[in-house]
């Protein structure tokens, strides 16, 4: 799907309404296997003109993106550039002629973590799986393995509620309730040739990029649940496997670390609000901390040990 013409007449396209996260989200291109909504939009995409903050406003310069309060500036050299206001607009100018596949990996990413902390969530970057009735969200650093993770506890029968962007929202003060987001798993070609997940269709996020989703739309929970437990990977070089469960104010800082874009936070001025978010859900949940090496001959030993220390 080319973009150059449908931005030169963004006012007359058809669009479309999908739930996620807990919000209708308003798309101005079609995306087969995402849940749709017949609720009026809570948040909108839209193609458009774009600008970075003020000077004088901006709180956060990074390599590719301008914060300030309300306002996000994302720019992408020769796909887009893309602005996220008031947690309500997503704006997307193309930087050429590119398909809707590269600009929803960008949408679904950045811009709606982003969007989601400007309307007052706690977003973490983490992946949410429920199985035996638990629902529980595996957290870490990058390269930690969280959507290799996923995919094998799918196969195992566990189903998903998101791969990258949890949204989690407190109920009351005794409950943190887990928001679904899209029936994706994204996954890099080396992992997708060693997992042979026989019955799901990869489909490339970008052109240029060998990583996949998976349509796990068949194993999507896509209502908010009830997080039992916050399980940090920390893969070590050692063959054997540790669970430990964090305590005190280790809770805050492992929450602090999991949590997404923290440096954007701050720069959208929500820091004091975000820091109340995780003392809240620290006092809610179970965290631990899974070691375990990170080697394909100890997957299904992984996998068991989860089932039973996590999931039962």
């Amino acid at each position: 799907m080319m973009m150059a013409s449908l931005f030169s007449d963004p006012y007359k396209m058809q669009t479309y309404h999908y739930n996620i996260c807990g919000l209708t989200v308003e798309f101005p291109w079609k995306i087969d296997a995402f849940p749709p909504s017949t609720q009026a939009p809570d948040a909108h995409i839209r193609f458009g003109q774009t600008s970075p903050p003020s000077q004088e406003n901006t709180r956060y310069h990074g390599p590719y993106c301008q914060v300030a309060p309300e306002h996000f500036f994302l720019k992408i050299d020769n796909v887009a550039h893309f602005m996220v206001r008031d947690g309500n607009l997503i704006t997307i100018e193309p930087q050429g002629s590119i398909d809707s596949d590269s600009l929803k990996t960008f949408v679904m990413s950045a811009c709606l973590g982003v969007l989601l902390i400007q309307r007052k969530q706690l977003v973490l970057h983490a992946a949410v799986l429920k199985k035996n009735a638990k629902t529980v969200a595996f957290g870490g650093g990058p390269g930690c393995g969280k959507s290799t993770l996923s995919a094998l506890l799918l196969k195992a029968g566990a189903s998903v509620l998101t791969d990258n962007i949890a949204a989690i929202r407190f109920d009351n003060k005794a409950t943190a309730m887990a928001l679904p987001s899209f029936p994706n798993i994204h996954l890099w070609q080396s992992s997708l040739d060693k997992l042979a997940l026989a019955g799901y269709t990869p489909k490339k996020l970008r052109p240029t990029l060998n990583k996949y989703a998976i349509d796990v739309s068949t194993d999507f929970i896509g209502s908010p649940q009830p997080l039992s437990s916050l399980c940090i990977l920390s893969p070590w070089n050692k063959k054997e496997i540790q669970l430990e469960t964090i305590t005190g104010a280790e809770k805050i800082f492992q929450l602090t670390n999991v949590s997404f874009r923290t440096k954007i936070t701050r720069g959208l001025g929500l820091d004091k609000l975000h820091f109340k978010h995780i003392s809240t859900l620290s006092q809610t949940i179970n965290i631990v901390r899974l070691s375990y090496p990170q080697d394909w001959t100890f997957n299904h030993t992984v996998i068991n040990y989860i089932d039973e220390y996590l999931f039962n």
